[in-house]
C-alpha cells in the first residue's frame, strides 16, 4: 500500500488511467511494472554536457560546473530550481553562468510573449529587444550593488539595469531592452502591476527566504510575475518549518506540492507532529530533484585553503541620509578650521573620519537617538543566522567594541550562544573564551575586537571569518584572518570583508589594496 500511496495521493484519475504531473517523475522510480504513456521524454537526473561560455570571465570550480549543468538541465526540461549551497560557494557565479547559457542557447520567448507595445521612439531598438535575455533578479536592497559588480566582473557584455529608487519609473517601458534587470523585493511589491506586463525569460530570487511567509504581500506579488524559468537562491531553504519549503517550491514549480492545505494535511502534520518517516521519504523524493545543496565539507577538495571576498552593502535610506548630512557638516567644519600641520586639527580630522565610519556601520553608534536600520548590520545578522543553522563557526572582528556590543545584544535577544573577547578581558578570561569556542559545538559565534584578537590566538574551530569594518592597516585584517587559517586547520576558510557602499569605508578599501570580488 505504501508503494502506491504517493501515486494515489498526487495522481488524477481519468477513466482507466492516472495522470501525474511531470515534475513528480521520481515517484515512478520504484514502479517499473506500471505502463507509462508520456507526450515528452520522462525527465531524468542525469547531468547534461556543458561547456562554459567564452563570455564568462571566470574559471568554474568542479562543483560549480556541476551546479551550472544542474541549473541548465532544469531550464531545458521546463522546471524551476532552488540552488541552496553553503555560503561562499558561489551561488551568484553559477547563476550568471546559467543565464549566459540561456541567452546564447535558449529559445528566448521575450519577443513573442511580451505584452508591452513599442512606441515610435523605441522601434530603433527592436533588434536589441529580440536578442535581450530579459531576466529579472529580485534581491534584498543591500545586495543590489554586489550583484551589479559581479555581473560586470563575470559577464560584462550583459546589458543590466538597476530598477530601484524614486527615478525608476522612467525605465518601466524599457525593461525589455536589458539582459538583466535588478530590483528589490519591496520594489517588486510596489511595481507588481508594471512587472506583470512582461513575460520574463527568467526570474531569480536571491535570499529567497524573503518569500517563506505564504501570507505575505511579497510572496503573493512575486508569484504573480510570469517567467519561463525560475531560480531561487538560499543558504537556508528551510528556516523554521516545512512551510518554508512549500513557499520555495510554489515559486519555482507551482502545484508541485499541491495547495498549502493539501501540503499541511499530508506532509506538515504527519512529519512535524507525528514523525511519520514514510511521509518524510515521500517529500524528500518529490523535492530532491529541484533542490541542490552542497556543504563546504562535501566540496572541500575543490576549494582553496583560504578564500577572501569583499561584499559591498548599500546603506538603508535613513542611514544614507544621516551619513550624507554628517559628511557635509564634517567637510564644512574642517574647511573652516583648516590648519595644516596643527596637531589639534589632525586630531579633529581623525575624530571626524571615525564618526563617519561608525555611521557606515550603524548610525546608532554615533547618534544614540537614531531609530532606523543599518544595511550592513541587517545583512550581517542574516549571514550569522545562516552560519549558525548550517552548523559552522565564525570569527567576527571589528575595530569598534561598541559595534560588537550591538551584535552581542542581538544574539542575546535571539537566545544564541556566543563568546566575546575585547581588550578589557584578562588573560584568564581570554583563555577561557578560546577554549569554550574551540570545544563547545553549540557556540557558533566569537565576537573579537581587532586589536585584542589580531594575534596570538588559535581558533581553528572556525571556518568563516567576518571583518565587519576595514582597518587603516590591512595587515591587521590579515592577522585576524590568520586566527582561523593556520596550522591545525583541516577545512577551507572563507573570509569576508563587509564594506558600506559609497562611504569612507569603500575609499579606504580601495586605497589600501586592490580587491577582486568572487562569486558568493
Amino acid at each position: 500500500m505504501h508503494r502506491y500511496h504517493a501515486l494515489s495521493l498526487h495522481g488524477k484519475k481519468t477513466g482507466n488511467s492516472v495522470r501525474l504531473n511531470k515534475a513528480l517523475f521520481t515517484l515512478l522510480d520504484d514502479l517499473k511494472e506500471i505502463q507509462i504513456s508520456v507526450n515528452k521524454e520522462v525527465p531524468t537526473c542525469e547531468i547534461i554536457d556543458y561547456q562554459p561560455s567564452v563570455h564568462l570571465k571566470a574559471n568554474l570550480r568542479p562543483y560549480q560546473l556541476e551546479g551550472v549543468k544542474w541549473l541548465i538541465q532544469h531550464y531545458q526540461q521546463g522546471f524551476g530550481a532552488c540552488l541552496a549551497d553553503d555560503m561562499g560557494l558561489g551561488k551568484t557565479l553559477q547563476t550568471i553562468a546559467a543565464l549566459l547559457y540561456v541567452k546564447e542557447n535558449g529559445a528566448l520567448s521575450t519577443a513573442s510573449n511580451a505584452t508591452t507595445q513599442l512606441n515610435i521612439f523605441e522601434q530603433t531598438y527592436q533588434q536589441d529587444y529580440y536578442q535581450s535575455l530579459h531576466a529579472l533578479i529580485i534581491l534584498p536592497a543591500s545586495l543590489v550593488f554586489n550583484w551589479e559588480k559581479e555581473l560586470k566582473t563575470f559577464a560584462p557584455h550583459l546589458m543590466r539595469l538597476k530598477y530601484i529608487g524614486s527615478k525608476r519609473k522612467v525605465h518601466e517601458k524599457l525593461l525589455h531592452r536589458f539582459d538583466v534587470v535588478l530590483t528589490t523585493y519591496q520594489t517588486a511589491l510596489k511595481d507588481k502591476d508594471i512587472l506583470k506586463k512582461y513575460q520574463f525569460e527568467c526570474i531569480v530570487l536571491d535570499e529567497s527566504q524573503h518569500i517563506k511567509n505564504k501570507s505575505s504581500q511579497v510572496f503573493k506579488a512575486i508569484n504573480e510575475l510570469k517567467a519561463g524559468y525560475k531560480i531561487s537562491l538560499s543558504g537556508t531553504p528551510i528556516e523554521n518549518s516545512l512551510a518554508d519549503i512549500w513557499s520555495q517550491m510554489q515559486f519555482i514549480n507551482p502545484t508541485l506540492l499541491g495547495s498549502f492545505n493539501f501540503f499541511q494535511k499530508h506532509f506538515i502534520t504527519p512529519i512535524e507532529k507525528q514523525r511519520n518517516e514514510l511521509r518524510t521519504e515521500d517529500l524528500r523524493r518529490i523535492v530532491q530533484p529541484f533542490l541542490l545543496r552542497r556543504t563546504k565539507q562535501a566540496v572541500a577538495k575543490d576549494l582553496p585553503a583560504l578564500s577572501t571576498q569583499v561584499v559591498y552593502i548599500d546603506m538603508s535610506e535613513e542611514q544614507e541620509k544621516i551619513y550624507e548630512r554628517e559628511k557635509s557638516a564634517v567637510r564644512n567644519h574642517l574647511l573652516e578650521h583648516y590648519q595644516l600641520g596643527d596637531f589639534t586639527y589632525r586630531s579633529l580630522v581623525l575624530q571626524s573620519l571615525t564618526k563617519l565610519r561608525l555611521i557606515a556601520n550603524h548610525p546608532i553608534l554615533s547618534v544614540p537617538t537614531f531609530e532606523g536600520s543599518s544595511g550592513k548590520f541587517s545583512y550581517i545578522l542574516h549571514q550569522l543566522d545562516i552560519i549558525r543553522k548550517s552548523g559552522h563557526k565564525v570569527l567576527v572582528f571589528s575595530a569598534f567594541t561598541k559595534h560588537l556590543a550591538l551584535f552581542e545584544q542581538e544574539l542575546m535577544q535571539q537566545g544564541a550562544t556566543y563568546c566575546k573577547l575585547t581588550g578589557q578581558d584578562s588573560a584568564l578570561q581570554r583563555d577561557k573564551a578560546v577554549e569554550e569556542f574551540q570545544n563547545n559545538s553549540s557556540i557558533s559565534t566569537f565576537l573579537i575586537s581587532l586589536k585584542a584578537g589580531g594575534t596570538g590566538l588559535n581558533l581553528t574551530a572556525a571556518d568563516y571569518v567576518f571583518i565587519l569594518d576595514p582597518w587603516w592597516n590591512p595587515n591587521a585584517e590579515d592577522q585576524a584572518i590568520a586566527r582561523a587559517h593556520r596550522i591545525g586547520q583541516t577545512r577551507p576558510v572563507f573570509a569576508t570583508k563587509f564594506i558600506a557602499k559609497d562611504t569612507i569605508e569603500e575609499k579606504n578599501t580601495h586605497a589600501s589594496r586592490p580587491q577582486t570580488p568572487i562569486g558568493r
